[in-house]
């Protein structure tokens, strides 16, 4: 995995968050990532997930991995935003009633 991927939207495939989107917010290692989508995940405490149970998309947010690489502060509210953009966990919430 190399650096390019920050800000890069991930699908879960295995776990409780099976089917939710999220956005890659920094690289554990060569098997993990960890990641965030505003809501469930805080941008304070991220999730570390193996890459093998994700399924990688093609949208990546732009303005997030600039920030990231840079070292500046991102807002829950920004990573929301675009996986929103994208078209992500906008049924999330009918899915699991």
């Amino acid at each position: 995995m190399t650096d390019n991927c920050l800000g890069r939207a991930v699908t879960s495939k295995a776990g409780r968050d099976k089917g939710r989107t999220f956005l890659i917010v920094g690289i554990a290692d060569d098997n993990h990532v960890l990641l965030a989508d505003g809501e469930t995940r805080k941008l304070a405490n991220p999730k570390k997930k193996k890459l093998k149970h994700l399924r990688i998309e093609q949208d990546v947010s732009e303005s997030i991995c600039e920030k990231l690489t840079e070292g500046k502060k991102v807002f829950d509210a920004e990573v929301r935003k675009a996986i929103l953009t994208f078209g992500y966990n906008s049924d999330q919430n009918q899915q699991e009633g």
